[in-house]
């Protein structure tokens, strides 16, 4: 009896520590999330000029009601192809950046011998945890390091 006691008291006692992480903040404050993020303001910026500019041309008085037209067919295909670059653009960044998260995620969890990173974030998948199982800043820090390439 006292020897079975013990095996299950081993064998509990081997279970691997459960660990989660904050998702959002993972993804919002990793390098390349910031990154990504810069390199589609300034493309959304340089398309929303461009969208401005035709409005305003568009404005002007001096042009033909046919100009006119021709113009804001233009400004309409234009702002779906405006609307449709946001869309994506989120979309797909999105994507690459939780591939690269994911990469490290393994890479870390093997690194700390953890079998199981649970993610928690808006959706509320995980009702509780105690404070001290959160390692978001320790990923963090180490998916950005990999990142950076030290």
């Amino acid at each position: 009896m006292l020897s079975l006691l013990f095996i299950v008291y081993s064998q509990l006692s081997k279970n691997p520590e459960i660990v989660y992480v904050d998702n959002n903040k993972l993804f919002d404050e990793f390098r390349m999330t910031k990154e990504m993020k810069k390199i589609g303001e300034k493309e959304f910026n340089s398309k929303k000029a461009n969208l401005d500019s035709l409005y305003i041309e568009i404005q002007r008085e001096d042009l033909s009601q046919e100009t006119k037209e021709n113009m804001m067919k233009n400004f309409v295909s234009k702002r779906e192809e405006f609307d449709q670059f946001n869309q994506s653009f989120a979309v797909e960044e999105s994507k690459k950046i939780w591939s690269r998260i994911n990469s490290y995620i393994k890479d870390f969890s093997i690194e700390n011998n953890y079998e199981l990173i649970l993610g928690s974030g808006d959706n509320r998948n995980i009702l509780f945890a105690n404070e001290s199982k959160d390692i978001t800043n320790d990923l963090l820090t180490y998916i950005n390091k990999k990142y950076a390439g030290l």
